[in-house]
């Protein structure tokens, strides 16, 4: 099941929050958080029942390994958490890397070894590397472990579950024991039900329009400038609406219930550095990345060399991460050495001026998205010629990216305009905003607040239709 489906907007989301707050009238909050995990199970295996054994598997290990972290005296903790890293990896590298593997094997010895049928669980790698962190911090003091169910909800949560954000067990099981949060709070559920029908106008309408001009585009065989240019726009648009429109509904989704989520997206695309725009970008995978593999690296402790090849191998974790293949690896590593080259820079970066360092930082993400959506090098380097072939302009593709948008043929002239008037305002939308963090923090449930929610929320009911899977929900 998706956000941005009817099935979950009409009747999965009416139903959990009704009786979840109906649940409300008993003393104890027990029957509410049973309840959470009895929605959350039925959200996650709603499509794929299947994929639901492994996700009870993978609880109940990490659980128990948790709890023999936390008893173990002194050095017998190591073992549990090796344990609990071999594991963990695993099953990660099992169902995400195993034909990965086996592929660079056959290419690598010239042998022959045939892929596996391995269809990638939902959300394997969000729930996977929450649970991991989590025994990292129990290992190192920082979390204890409760009751297996309050575990179970921490990490089956439904707005959470399948795309993150990558939350802290410290942040979210206070909320769940808070006797204040489990009634209705009318500020709270307005201010979730505006979050959500934001989240879900930018996927529904945004993401999922802009997903055409991408997909066509990176279909042309040999792209001129333009449309190459307005097919590496249109995904970079469409990668920060689809998951900054998932995060705002998991923000919404937790308001709804009186639960606060991190915010994920802090304005990426207004950033002064590589650096700057992974603070910003996915914040909650890259507080992780910091912790459990930066830091331990040695961070930026032990001289500059040092830390330049830590970010270096932080970046590269990032990009396996998010996907199982040598594109993704590239557009880490990419990311990785701009974000060296920054620190070798130091001080003197400071002294560019903003606009031309938020200009720059922009051009370096949008050139490496290209890598991030191509299905291989191939296509990436026939879009990249394309951005720089200046001897044929392609204005004669760009009709070709608009396609047969809506069920309507439209002359070129007008699709050119569609096309430029769409991207062009867009960007212009998302280089002066503040993000949605803004948003939410100006929120007051008023006439104006909620007529706006009412009018995206009816706006992407009407697209609902040509649903289609979240982006992140690949990793």
């Amino acid at each position: 099941m998706v956000f941005s489906s009817y099935i979950f907007v009409l009747a999965f989301l009416p139903a959990v929050v009704l009786l979840y707050y109906l649940l409300s009238r008993f003393h104890s909050g027990l029957w509410q958080r049973l309840f959470l995990i009895a929605a959350s199970l039925l959200f996650y295996s709603w499509d794929r029942p299947r994929y639901l054994p492994l996700l009870l598997a993978s609880i109940a290990v990490n659980y128990l390994l948790a709890r023999g972290i936390q008893c173990g005296p002194g050095q017998g903790k190591k073992p549990w958490l090796a344990l609990g890293i071999f594991f963990n990896v695993a099953l990660l590298g099992y169902f995400k890397y195993f034909n990965f593997f086996l592929e660079n094997l056959n290419l690598a010895l010239g042998t022959a070894f045939s892929p596996r049928r391995i269809a990638l669980p939902l959300g394997i790698s969000f729930f996977t590397f929450q649970q991991l962190s989590f025994l990292v911090s129990v290992y190192h003091g920082e979390e204890r472990v409760g009751r297996l169910r309050d575990y179970v909800l921490f990490v089956s949560f439904f707005p959470q579950l399948v795309a993150g954000p990558i939350v802290l067990y410290s942040e979210m099981l206070p909320q769940f024991r808070d006797e204040g949060r489990r009634r209705f709070d009318p500020e709270a559920f307005s201010s979730g039900l505006y979050m959500f029908s934001i989240g879900l106008f930018k996927k529904a309408v945004l993401a999922d329009s802009l997903a055409v001009f991408a997909d066509n585009g990176f279909a042309l065989p040999e792209p001129g400038l333009a449309a190459a240019w307005m097919a590496s726009l249109s995904y970079t648009l469409q990668i920060y609406f689809d998951f900054s429109g998932y995060s705002d509904m998991a923000v919404g989704l937790g308001r709804l219930f009186h639960i606060d989520i991190p915010m994920n997206f802090l304005a990426p695309y207004r950033s002064l550095s590589i650096s700057d725009f992974w603070r910003r970008w996915n914040r909650t995978l890259g507080r992780a990345l910091s912790t459990y593999i930066y830091r331990p690296l040695g961070g930026s402790r032990r001289g500059l060399a040092r830390t330049c090849l830590n970010l270096l191998l932080t970046f590269l974790v990032s990009g396996l991460w998010h996907g199982a293949a040598w594109t993704f690896v590239l557009w880490g590593l990419c990311h990785g050495l701009f974000a060296a080259a920054e620190r070798l820079a130091g001080a003197r970066l400071e002294r560019v001026p903003a606009l031309l360092r938020r200009g720059w930082t922009f051009l370096i993400v949008n050139f490496l998205w290209v890598l991030f959506r191509a299905p291989d090098f191939a296509v990436a380097m026939a879009v990249w010629r394309g951005m720089f072939r200046f001897s044929s302009p392609g204005a004669e593709q760009l009709g070709a990216l608009v396609g047969n948008a809506g069920g309507f043929a439209f002359p070129p002239w007008l699709n050119n305009i569609y096309l430029f008037g769409l991207v062009g305002a867009l960007l212009l939308l998302v280089w002066s905003s503040r993000g949605s963090a803004e948003l939410l923090r100006r929120f007051t449930p008023c006439r104006r607040s909620l007529a706006l929610a009412a009018a995206l929320f009816s706006a992407a009911l009407l697209c609902l239709s040509r649903e289609s899977i979240f982006i992140y929900f690949n990793f």
